[in-house]
């Protein structure tokens, strides 16, 4: 049974966060207790989630950008029977409120498990986020022995995250993308998502967190991405993956937009089948506007637009990450900085 006022009152208290410099987070006990609750809402979850209907938001990359997730809610309002959402991954690193963010979410799916769906983005595998700065704001914010519990009590969670849903109107999600190794959507559905714990145990799931959409020469289905990892895919790949699978259009996150969101491939008839949508405005300084995407319940996609963030203040971080020996100087409105990490 869900404790649904001790849960709103951890997701009152980390929007705290927003508004002041220094903010004391959920014990250990809560922490494990969020974990398991949010667990227990996703094993139940298929690989690929299905049954989804309504109308949905689609929320892309947050990085820890807390102060983007917190705005998108309150403009928007919570998950409900009318209005549900799905998020793509990448919810923490490089944002200076991955803690919040990925707690923030966790709250969601638990108060809201049939109106809120989360996937697994490449960051939410422990060789990419205990380098890329969600593992060193753990200790860093929480001291070494308390940040190093969290650390593992989070990404213990991560392989229960599904790898992609197919939204209404045969749409389906996933962080990255296909390769030359996914063929129809049944590859998927059928990978045991439980025991992975890096991506590069399971090609399938490396090339879906980490793959791109690009235009390539005619006839080019897939190339080596220039990541050094995953696979770049094209249009006329696109639409022999969505033929096969029964499905009309992929949308996925994974590469920031200067507008916050892309109509990355097309048809030959001049229709979008793969879109892009990124929701960390001003990430990595940047500059670039947040986006969100609206699924009308008869398919119809529309982007809303923002930008909360700030600018990061490059001497506030240690050349080796983040550098928490002396708090940043905060703007008037208590933004959260960015570090920009290659």
């Amino acid at each position: 049974m869900v404790e649904v006022e001790k849960i709103r009152a951890i997701m009152e208290k980390l929007e705290l966060s927003i508004d002041s410099l220094f903010t004391s987070l959920p014990d250990v006990a809560d922490i494990t207790y969020i974990c398991d609750k949010f667990m227990n809402e996703l094993e139940i979850e298929g690989t690929v989630v299905e049954g989804l209907t309504g109308k949905y938001i689609v929320v892309g990359d947050l990085h820890g950008n807390f102060t983007d997730l917190v705005y998108i809610i309150k403009t928007y309002g919570l998950p409900n029977k009318d209005l549900k959402y799905l998020f793509l991954g990448d919810y923490v690193d490089r944002g200076y409120n991955s803690i919040e963010t990925i707690l923030y979410l966790m709250c969601l799916k638990i108060l809201f498990p049939d109106f809120v769906t989360m996937i697994r983005g490449n960051h939410e595998f422990i060789r990419v986020c205990k380098v890329y700065g969600f593992y060193e704001e753990c200790v860093s914010r929480m001291g070494e022995d308390s940040g190093e519990i969290f650390f593992d009590l989070i990404t213990s969670t991560f392989p229960f995250l599904p790898l992609g849903a197919i939204l209404p109107n045969r749409i389906f999600a996933c962080h990255g993308g296909i390769s030359s190794h996914i063929n129809n959507i049944d590859d998927i559905k059928s990978i045991d998502r439980f025991d992975i714990i890096n991506f590069d145990s399971n090609q399938i799931v490396s090339d879906l967190v980490w793959g791109d959409p690009r235009n390539l020469d005619d006839g080019e289905l897939t190339a080596p991405s220039p990541r050094g990892v995953g696979e770049v895919f094209s249009a006329e790949k696109t639409q022999k993956f969505l033929q096969d699978s029964n499905l009309k259009s992929i949308i996925r996150g994974h590469e920031s937009c200067s507008n916050g969101f892309l109509h990355s491939l097309s048809n030959s008839k001049g229709e979008t089948i793969c879109f892009t949508v990124f929701s960390a405005s001003n990430y990595c300084d940047g500059n670039n506007e947040g986006a969100i995407a609206i699924l009308a319940e008869d398919g119809k996609i529309t982007f809303d637009q923002y930008s909360t963030s700030y600018s990061c203040d490059y001497s506030d971080f240690s050349s080796d990450g983040y550098d928490f020996t002396e708090p940043p100087i905060m703007n008037d409105f208590q933004q959260n900085y960015i570090e920009c990490l290659n």
